[in-house]
């Protein structure tokens, strides 16, 4: 029920600003501040996932929100505070986020985000698997680069902190991180 109304509430407030966005911009005789971007995290193709994030762009700011299934990638070596060699982490369906970005300049921007991610958590030896569901607040730093027209290519990384939740899995306790860091790689468009 908190989930529900958090992700209301939420749903609420970026439709409340992106009315309020195209409001000032037509009223301003400046369209051109308002624009839409499309991205995706290549490397989550090559391990049969996914990653699609759709944003608004106005002035300096970008707000996002992105869902993604990381697919046979592991996210358990990015731990910065404990990690496990028995068991495996990955971004399942059902991840998503939402980020506030401000551009520095043409190129460098900072970010907060706020996800809601469904880990898919494997034990290596035994195969077994269990899912674990975290609420995770990052700081970020990125580099956006055009190659081409609206084309773009992203570079970013955030550090993430998380309440350390455990799960057994066939007897084996695992305990989920509570800070770590995400790197990405995104090629999009700015529309």
């Amino acid at each position: 029920m908190k989930k529900a109304t958090f992700f209301s509430a939420l749903a609420f407030l970026a439709l409340a600003g992106a009315s309020s966005v195209q409001a000032e911009g037509v009223t301003s005789g400046n369209p051109a501040l308002i624009a839409v971007e499309i991205e995706n995290q290549t490397p989550c193709f090559l391990f049969g996932g996914y990653q699609l994030s759709l944003g608004m762009r106005y002035g300096h700011f970008r707000f996002r929100a992105s869902t993604q299934d990381s697919g046979r990638a592991d996210f358990e070596d990015t731990g910065i505070d404990s990690r496990s060699s028995v068991f495996r982490r990955s971004y399942d369906d059902g991840s998503f986020s939402a980020s506030v970005d401000y551009f520095l300049n043409k190129c460098l921007f900072t970010y907060v985000c706020l996800g809601s991610n469904r880990w898919l958590v494997q034990n290596k030896d035994t195969l077994a698997t269990d899912h674990l569901r975290t609420l995770d607040a990052g700081l970020g730093l990125g580099f956006q680069f055009f190659v081409y027209k609206g084309l773009f290519v992203q570079l970013a990384a955030s550090i993430n902190i998380r309440d350390r939740q455990s799960l057994i899995i066939e007897g084996e306790e695992y305990t989920v991180p509570g800070i770590d860091y995400s790197p990405g790689l995104q090629l999009g468009y700015k529309f």
